[in-house]
This record gives C-alpha cells, structure tokens and sequence, in this order.
C-alpha cells in the first residue's frame, strides 16, 4: 500500500457522529466510587448526553440465599440513597464551571446484586456509556479492579470509563479537567472509532490529544542469526512502516486541527504498544486515555484486546474504552481487514 493512499482514504469523522447518547455512572456512595461522577459529567456535558446516576441496593445475603431483611429498615436504606443521589445530582443540574449546562440529569436506585443489576439496567435503558470507578466502598486492594468493576468491564453492553481509585484528575471546582488526551491508533477502522470520542471530549475541554502509533518490529518465529540481505529487509519493511504511519498520523491530525483542536503525533518503533502507552501517561502527564475496545487483531469473541485488557489490569489514568453497543465487530480474516478500512498492512503483508 502506497503512503498516497493512505492519506486519500477518509478518516471517520469526527464531529457530526454521537456516539454518547446516555451515560450511566455507577454510586456507591463511598469517596471512591463517587470520584467517577465528575469524569461522566464532563462527557455528558461535550455530548450533550443524558446522564443517569445509579446506586445499587444490595441485599445480605446469608451464604448462597439472601438473608431476610426488616422491611422498615430497607425502606429507611433505600430513602437514604435516593437522598445521597439526589444531593450528587442537584451539584450537576444546572450551569457547570465553565458555563455549559447539564439539564437531563436523574437518578435511579436499583435492588440486587450490583454487577447484575446495573449490567440488566444498561442493557434495557439503551446506556452508551458507563462511568465507574476501579474500586469502591471497601477502598483499594492488592487486586487491579474491584469484583464488580471486573464483571462490569467485561459484561456490560457499549463504551466504559474507568476511573482508577486515587484522587481524581486535575480539577477546577470539582469538574475532571482533561488537558491532555492520549489516543493509541493502530492504522484500523476499529482503532478510529475512538477519534469521535476524543474529538467532541477536546472541543469541549479544549484539551491536547496525544496520537500514538507504534510499529513493531518484524516477527522472526525462526530461530537463528539473520544475514545480512535479511537485516536489510527488516531494515527496509520497517522505514517504510514509519513513513506510512507518519503519513497516516498527519492526515488524521490535520482533520482535528479542522476542529481547532491541537494535537501531536508520536511515531515508536519497535516497543510494546502496552509498555509504551503506559510509558507515555506518566512522560506526557496524560489525563485521560481513549482507545477502541479492539484493534486490527482484535477479536469479537473478547469483551476487549489484549492492549485495553493490560491497560484495565493496570489503570493509572482514566480510561476510555470505545465499544459499539450494537453493532457487531467486522468479521475476522485478511478479506475482512480490508472491509474494515484498515490503513496499516501487518509486517507481514504485501
């Protein structure tokens, strides 16, 4: 594939989409879990989305049964958090710090088990989004997510936002304030999905977006030294990768810098996407990172890839996973990458 072609093929774009219709962010009423609201409020606020507040009561349960619970005191429980959510949701309703107004804002308190519960609730309340924070009432533990963070990561239906439990980000009167904005892209229709995102989300909090690419190296499943006509090979396959991939990276670029929006570009070679991208929130100070659920090698089968499934398992910055709620990925296969839209061919392709 030729760098011309590269840059003629149409970016998805970008503004006009609304991928974000109803937020649902998660409360457990503990000050960690209640950090993920001003982050679901901000993406609420850049697509003018409605924004839904949910706290689960759970009952006790007595081994595997539910324990019997006085129905005075379940009552006196389920008043006082509509009463919490309703204090967290008066703070939204109205004129944000920086002018822009949240008018569609309410709140729900479901019964049951939480993971289960809230999963049902997304399902049939057409949720895009769901905001939640990586641990809960209990507080931190030696494990990356809480359980229910776990089951919801991976059960429920479209995008997430996962709010790691530590304080929140850059603040300025307790709106999350995104300044820089990383968004890895592998070249595939898959990875652009994220683009809509980060494009409104920068609109509206006048952030930086960080576009990331890394080219690998090309895989040697032989075992052996390579001699020199090889070497050169590799050499070559390898330029020719980081120049498609600078083309590709300035093209998306100039169509957000269409926007107004400022961004750069990052060409890596030979480094893991993984690594890389963690290396990059802690160099660049990166206040949030927006990534499809999966890539070009990614597969339907999976809730997500193996990239955003390291990066749950070690969440540092809040974390932005782009998921279709309905529409099913596009199929497997070297035919299928070309109905994807991919940009970037494997090392190993013509």
């Amino acid at each position: 594939m030729s760098e011309t072609s590269t840059t003629e093929r149409p970016v998805h774009h970008l503004g006009d989409r609304q991928p974000i219709r109803h937020i649902a962010v998660c409360i457990d009423r503990s000050p960690i879990g209640d950090r993920a609201l001003p982050h679901a409020a901000v993406v609420a606020r850049a697509f003018d989305a409605r924004l839904t507040l949910l706290h689960v009561l759970e009952p006790t349960h007595d081994g595997l049964r539910v324990a019997l619970t006085d129905p005075l005191d379940w009552e006196v429980q389920r008043t006082e958090a509509q009463r919490h959510l309703e204090g967290l949701r008066s703070g939204y309703v109205g004129v944000e710090p920086g002018g822009a107004e949240l008018t569609n804002v309410v709140a729900e308190v479901l019964e049951g088990r939480p993971a289960e519960s809230i999963r049902h609730w997304v399902r049939s309340h057409d949720v895009d989004l769901t905001v939640l924070s990586s641990h809960g009432e209990r507080g931190r533990t030696d494990w990356a997510l809480a359980s229910t963070a776990r089951k919801l990561v991976e059960g429920v239906q479209g995008s997430v936002l996962l709010v790691p439990a530590r304080p929140p980000a850059k603040s300025s009167e307790g709106a999350a304030m995104y300044r820089r904005v990383l968004v890895p892209l592998d070249g595939s229709a898959r990875a652009e999905s994220s683009l809509a995102v980060a494009d409104r989300i920068a609109r509206s909090e006048g952030s930086e977006l960080l576009l990331l690419h890394v080219v690998p190296t090309p895989p040697h499943p032989c075992p052996g030294p390579l001699d020199d006509q090889e070497r050169d090979l590799d050499r070559r396959l390898v330029d020719r990768n980081v120049r498609a991939a600078t083309v590709y990276l300035q093209g998306v670029a100039r169509r957000l810098e269409g926007d107004g929006i400022r961004v750069q570009t990052e060409v890596v070679v030979d480094a893991d996407v993984r690594d890389e991208i963690q290396h990059r929130i802690d160099l660049d100070d990166v206040d949030l990172v927006v990534l499809a659920g999966h890539g070009h090698g990614g597969r339907a089968r999976q809730p997500v890839g193996s990239v955003a499934r390291l990066l749950i398992e070690h969440v540092t910055a809040p974390l932005f996973i782009v998921r279709e709620s309905s529409q099913p990925d596009p199929p497997d296969g070297p035919d299928a990458r070309t109905r994807a839209g991919v940009r970037l061919p494997h090392a190993t392709d013509g």
